[in-house]
C-alpha cells in the first residue's frame, strides 16, 4: 500500500513508541481522528499507569510498511478507570524516512563495539561515517566477518545514548594505505530497541531539517 506524503500512515493496534520526560514506553494505538488526535493505550511503570498533565510534550516513533515515522506531539488526557488510555494531540506535522531506500545521514563521532565467538568476547571501536534507520557505516582497525552479530554502544550527540543494540554486519573493505583506520564495514540493525529507535529518530530529524534548510 503507498503512503501519502500527507497522511500519516497509522492503524488499529499499530505498535509505537513514545518518549515521555525521558521514559521510553511502547504502546498500541486503539483509535484517532485525523486532525484532532490519537488515542493509545496509557504507558505503565511497574504495574501502574503512567500519569502526565495535559500539555506533557510527546515524542512518537515507529516503523510500518518500510517507513520510518517520527512526530512530536502533546498530551491532551490520561484516562484511568477500568479501561485506561492516552490521547495526544493529531501532529501538524511529521517525518517519513523510506527504510528501503535507507537514507543516508554524514556523520563523524565514535562507536565501540563487541561480539562472542566460541565463548571469547572481542571488543573493538570505530568512527561513524553515515547513519540511516536501518543501520551505519563506520571506520575500524580490527577485522570484522560478514554476518558478524556485534553489538553497538554509541553517544549521538545531543540524541541520546545508544547501548548494547544488536546489529549484523553486511558489507566491509579494506582501505588501502591506511595506518589507523584500515577497514571500512557497514552494519544493520537488528531487533531495535526503543532507546535506539529515539536517538536515531532525533539524529535523522536533526540533519533532514538541516538538509531542507540548505536546499532553501
Amino acid at each position: 500500500m503507498a503512503i501519502k506524503q500527507n497522511e500519516i500512515p497509522l492503524s488499529m493496534d499499530q505498535k509505537i513508541t513514545i518518549t515521555v520526560r525521558g521514559e521510553v514506553f511502547q504502546v498500541q494505538v486503539r483509535g484517532w481522528r485525523k486532525g484532532q488526535y490519537i488515542m493509545t493505550d496509557l504507558p505503565m511503570i511497574s504495574g501502574e499507569s503512567f500519569r502526565m498533565a495535559p500539555q506533557t510534550g510527546v515524542q512518537v516513533h515507529y516503523t510500518k510498511e518500510g517507513w520510518f515515522v517520527s512526530f512530536k506531539s502533546a498530551s491532551i488526557l490520561g484516562f484511568t478507570q477500568s479501561i485506561s488510555f492516552l490521547v495526544i494531540e493529531y501532529p501538524r506535522s511529521f517525518d517519513l524516512h523510506n527504510l528501503r531506500k535507507h537514507e543516508r545521514f554524514k556523520a563523524n563521532f565514535p562507536v565501540s563495539y563487541f561480539y562472542e565467538e566460541a565463548g571469547k568476547k572481542y571488543e573493538g571501536s570505530g568512527i561513524i561515517r553515515d547513519i540511516s534507520a536501518g543501520g551505519l557505516l563506520f571506520s575500524h582497525a580490527k577485522e570484522l566477518e560478514k554476518k558478524n552479530g556485534i553489538y553497538t554502544m554509541i553517544d549521538i550527540p545531543n540524541c541520546g545514548s545508544i547501548k548494547n543494540q544488536k546489529a549484523e554486519v553486511r558489507n566491509l573493505r579494506k582501505i588501502p594505505k591506511s595506518d589507523h583506520a584500515t577497514f571500512v564495514t557497514g552494519i544493520k540493525w537488528r531487533d531495535v530497541l526503543p532507546e535506539t529507535g529515539d536517538s536515531i529518530s532525533k539524529f535523522i530529524n536533526l540533519r533532514a531539517a538541516e538538509r531542507r534548510n540548505d536546499d532553501r
